[in-house]
């Protein structure tokens, strides 16, 4: 009963996922016509304050990750800093949403939704904060989500919802 129901059940949602993960661009549920990519999303970012950013050009995307970026590698036995994703500025423009510091972990922050109303782009996210009785780890988080949107010029508004 486990393995045929669960797979009948969870499969589909698996191949949608990993679709998603492998293309190029996924399209949030709703969305309009604007494609839109994950770059990357996750607990531990070095910004400590919540914020909402629209980045549009190579040099202010290296600032913005270096300043964000928590995670080294070593080449040749030199350790460095893990260098920004790629992004093409002539094609994508960057968004950006942090949580700031949290006391614990279960936090989380992610773009549901990115469309265009006349010349804007609104941005909506889903941030979800532990509940009283719920486990989570004891250690300081800072969620962020970060995803690439076709090149765009003018305002973008980003909603908050919570859940």
């Amino acid at each position: 009963m486990y393995c045929k129901d669960m797979k009948i059940a969870v499969l589909p949602t698996i191949v949608i996922a990993s679709l998603c993960a492998l293309g190029p661009t996924c399209a949030g549920a709703g969305s309009d016509a604007d494609a839109w990519r994950v770059i990357e999303s996750g607990s531990q970012s070095n910004i400590e304050r919540a914020t909402r950013e629209v980045i549009r050009t190579e040099l202010a995307w290296r600032a913005w990750w270096q300043h964000h970026n928590t995670v080294t590698q070593v080449i040749d036995g030199q350790e460095s800093p893990l260098p920004p994703p790629a992004v093409d500025f002539s094609r994508e423009t960057v968004l950006v949403a942090t949580m700031g510091r949290r006391s614990s972990g279960g936090y989380s922050i992610k773009f549901t939704d990115v469309r265009h109303a006349g010349d804007q782009v609104i941005a909506t996210l889903k941030t979800t904060a532990p509940g009283p009785a719920e486990m989570v780890t004891m250690a300081l988080s800072a969620p962020y989500a970060i995803i690439a949107i076709p090149r765009h010029e003018g305002p973008v508004e980003f909603r908050d919802s919570s859940g």
